[in-house]
């Protein structure tokens, strides 16, 4: 049995323990969180799942982590490489790998390169491997179009939307989306970066890394969907004229002359949702996932399986534009 702990036991951890259920051949040896109202609880307490009554939850990372050697570590905590550094050379010093669903680690170089460097040159003194993942950022918008482009003889712009429908979603999804906020609020909080979606620009960034294109200039934006009728859900209600979500946007140019364009929409009863890559070039084609990605359901799922491939991995840190795979190229 390989031994694998979770780092952080929010949704996507109560996720990735339902998921982890279904799996054979490991062992979770350890769950790690610091709220008051889940430590020392049983994870069969908290999440349902039975199969793991006898793993209790401990706020003590260093003492979890010395449990076991040459582990796999399910990081779930934090957004932002700054604030979960001390955490990966904490995994790492106790020699495990990581699997991390840091959104801004999906290119750490882009706004934190001199931090992305030390993740990098810790990993590799440590032997093990850091592997971003996600599925946005880490796979709808920049891995799946890349993936996609592998087809194509000549590229000559990229589009990528995606349309997600937030109301069933988590409460702190519904409010980083600005949900029942002003026009004026929704400013203010976009200008303090305190709603939109982190890790947008990371994936047009690591996109274009990936398809070997210079990126020339990247603009980021975020306008407010304005609700048209009275919006009901289980934590906001939003009446009309107010912010229920998102259009976030990233545009890229690049020296190669390839545009590539990121369009974001997550709000409150959203039409259409639905996960589409449109690339201009030779072919011209579409490809659509009619409904959508599940954003929380898939990320638990590509984070497990990702497991397998970290116990053996080479050491460094993992960007997608590292992993070999087929994708279009315009000059080597």
């Amino acid at each position: 049995m390989k031994p694998v702990f979770i780092f952080g036991l929010g949704e996507i951890g109560k996720g990735v323990v339902r998921n982890l259920a279904k799996r054979d051949g490991i062992k979770l040896a350890g769950v790690i969180d610091i709220h008051p109202e889940k430590v020392g609880k049983s994870v069969a307490e908290i999440t349902g799942v039975q199969e793991f009554k006898e793993v209790y939850v401990e706020k003590d990372a260093e003492k979890v982590l010395e449990r076991e050697k040459n582990a796999v570590v399910l990081h779930l905590t934090s957004s932002r490489v700054k604030d979960v550094i001390d955490q990966y050379f904490l995994i790492l010093d106790k020699g495990h790998a990581i699997i991390t669903t840091t959104e801004e680690m999906t290119d750490p170089y882009l706004k934190n390169p001199e931090l992305a460097d030390k993740i990098d040159k810790k990993a590799r003194e440590k032997g093990k491997p850091v592997i971003p993942t996600g599925v946005n950022p880490g796979f709808a918008m920049d891995f799946l179009p890349a993936i996609f482009s592998g087809i194509f003889e000549e590229i000559y712009s990229i589009k990528v939307e995606r349309i997600n429908n937030a109301s069933k979603r988590r409460y702190p999804l519904q409010k980083k989306i600005g949900s029942g906020l002003t026009l004026e609020e929704f400013k203010e909080k976009w200008e303090k970066r305190e709603l939109g979606h982190v890790g947008l620009a990371e994936s047009g960034s690591i996109l274009a890394k990936i398809l070997g294109l210079k990126i020339k200039n990247l603009e980021e934006t975020c306008d407010p969907k304005i609700a048209k009728e009275f919006i009901k859900t289980e934590f906001f209600e939003v009446n009309p004229g107010y912010a229920c979500g998102i259009q976030h946007q990233v545009k890229i140019e690049t020296e190669e002359g390839i545009p590539v364009h990121l369009f974001l929409e997550m709000s409150l009863d959203a039409e259409n949702p639905h996960d589409t890559t449109y690339i201009d070039g030779k072919p011209s084609l579409k490809l659509t996932v009619p409904g959508g990605i599940p954003g929380d359901e898939a990320t638990c799922s590509i984070a497990v399986n990702w497991i397998e491939k970290a116990f053996n991995m080479p050491a460094g840190l993992w960007t997608l534009n590292k992993i070999y795979f087929n994708h279009y190229w315009r000059k080597i």
